[in-house]
């Protein structure tokens, strides 16, 4: 019989074989460098895949993983994104399309036992939402929509400093949120003025709004 291995070095092996998650990007817009920088950051990810109609789109994430130390991604066209759940072994997909677009990767990839975080909002209409929530509920996995402004590092100081009682106890508190002629107005300029893309514009520009009462309640509290 060979020589016993040792402990430490058996579970230095072990340790070593632990799988990464592989995720796929799709969409691979401006909101979505955020999304490939922090996986890219995390060691226990990798970005295995890209898909979007742009091959420009896609070779500047790429340029963004390699600048990361990571090996770069297979790209992907939309209409070969089941092919791709399944050539690449996917776990984990990222929806940062058009708004109007989630449903049509969320559904397969929750189908297809991936985990999924969707960009918000989760999708335009009561039908695309009813199609969205039966799936999760038919195949029990998880979809998670990407309200993380309120984890702002600027937001998680503000709310450091108030839970070290900085400023004593907060007993109200004051928010305005204008949208100028610079943000504000680019809703008017993109695919948000366009209603079958995007909802309307009654929906984009609330939304932003919307989500400060969450941002507001974790800060405070």
């Amino acid at each position: 019989m060979g020589k016993a291995i040792p402990m430490a070095i058996r579970m230095t092996t072990s340790m070593s074989r632990t799988p990464r998650h592989r995720t796929a990007v799709v969409g691979t817009g401006h909101r979505a460098r955020t999304f490939t920088h922090a996986l890219a950051e995390r060691p226990d990810h990798v970005v295995a895949a890209l898909c979007d109609p742009s091959p420009t789109r896609m070779a500047f994430h790429n340029r963004l993983l390699a600048g990361a130390g990571e090996p770069t991604a297979t790209q992907w066209a939309p209409d070969r994104f089941s092919e791709m759940l399944a050539k690449e072994d996917i776990d984990e997909v990222v929806v940062t399309t058009v708004d109007a677009e989630h449903d049509r990767y969320i559904v397969p990839a929750l189908k297809a036992g991936c985990r999924v975080v969707t960009e918000k909002p989760m999708t335009i209409d009561a039908d695309r939402c009813a199609r969205i929530l039966d799936t999760v509920r038919a195949t029990g996995n998880s979809l998670t929509v990407a309200f993380n402004y309120r984890f702002n590092p600027v937001h998680e100081t503000v709310r450091a400093l108030l839970a070290d009682g900085a400023v004593g106890e907060v007993l109200s508190v004051h928010f305005e949120w204008l949208l100028d002629t610079r943000h504000g107005a680019d809703y008017f300029r993109r695919w948000h003025r366009e209603k079958d893309r995007s909802g309307g514009l009654s929906r984009g520009t609330a939304e932003s709004p919307a989500r400060s009462p969450y941002r507001l309640r974790r800060i405070s509290n």
